[in-house]
């Protein structure tokens, strides 16, 4: 595992957020609307910069500003580490750059490749066209089912040598599993540590803060992070294995506050926002 800034010489400057369950708030939570309006006074100012790094597609996150009067952000990371978009005085544009990149990395290996060899897995039900990226195939399936289905896609993939991973995670709010296969190593981990070789931050400056599966390897991968109290359970320890007790203490933030609430909270932590 990389680590960044391991002297932790000055307090991070770009928040870096999952949304669902994470920086959006959660129904019944007047407190969450109090820190999403704090958010939103402190980015008047530009006093932090802003990242949202989802599952959603580009669309649904567009949808999201609108219905939560969200902070705008400088880039948005979609489709689970596959596709960026960058804010432009105009709106905000794909990053071709970036998905010139995934190209490369993907070579010859398209994805009618995989749904083919995926179509006669059972239990394995591919997602509508909405939730489908260029380089992200999204299935769902039976929460119990999620990982079985998981080492079984992991084993056609390998079988098939194909440039191609899967991931799996639970939603909360849906109740079932979620599965993407994504290129092999890409991840939102991945995307956020290349955005920050192309932007104008670098990996040490990142705050990252997430509540479920997809958002584990940001959390662990050696960037500061906030777990929020609404995490998917069993979340915290799979962190711990991947960074050892030491490492955990000082570089993951097990927020008391539950979504919106426990990234301000976060965020005065680690010294990023005042208190």
């Amino acid at each position: 595992m990389t680590h960044f800034n391991q002297q932790f010489d000055f307090p991070p400057t770009h928040l870096v957020t999952d949304m669902d369950g994470t920086f959006l708030p959660l129904p019944d939570h007047p407190e969450h609307l109090q820190a999403l309006q704090h958010f939103r006074t402190l980015r008047e100012s530009a006093s932090f910069g802003l990242v949202y790094c989802t599952g959603r597609h580009f669309e649904s996150v567009q949808s999201a500003l609108e219905e939560y009067s969200l902070p705008i952000p400088d880039w948005i990371i979609c489709d689970v580490g596959t596709s960026i978009y960058e804010k432009k005085s105009e709106g905000f544009t794909l990053f071709n750059t970036y998905q010139n990149h995934l190209a490369d990395h993907v070579g010859d290996d398209k994805r009618s490749t995989v749904l083919d060899l995926l179509d006669p897995v059972q239990h394995l039900d591919l997602q509508c066209d909405a939730h489908q990226g260029l380089f992200k195939i999204s299935y769902e399936c039976v929460t119990d089912y999620t990982e079985q289905l998981v080492d079984e896609v992991a084993d056609l993939l390998e079988e098939e040598q194909l440039t191609y991973e899967v991931h799996g995670s639970i939603d909360p709010f849906r109740k079932c599993g979620l599965i993407d296969v994504l290129p092999k190593g890409v991840s939102k981990a991945y995307a956020v540590k290349w955005l920050a070789t192309h932007a104008d931050f670098t990996p040490d400056h990142v705050l990252y803060a997430g509540d479920s599966g997809n958002d584990l390897t940001a959390l662990s991968a050696g960037f500061r992070s906030i777990l929020v109290s609404n995490a998917s359970p069993g979340l915290a320890s799979k962190i711990r294995d991947r960074l050892g007790d030491a490492e955990t203490d000082r570089y993951l933030y097990c927020a008391a506050g539950s979504a919106t609430s426990g990234v301000l909270e976060g965020c005065r932590y680690f010294g990023m926002l005042p208190e």
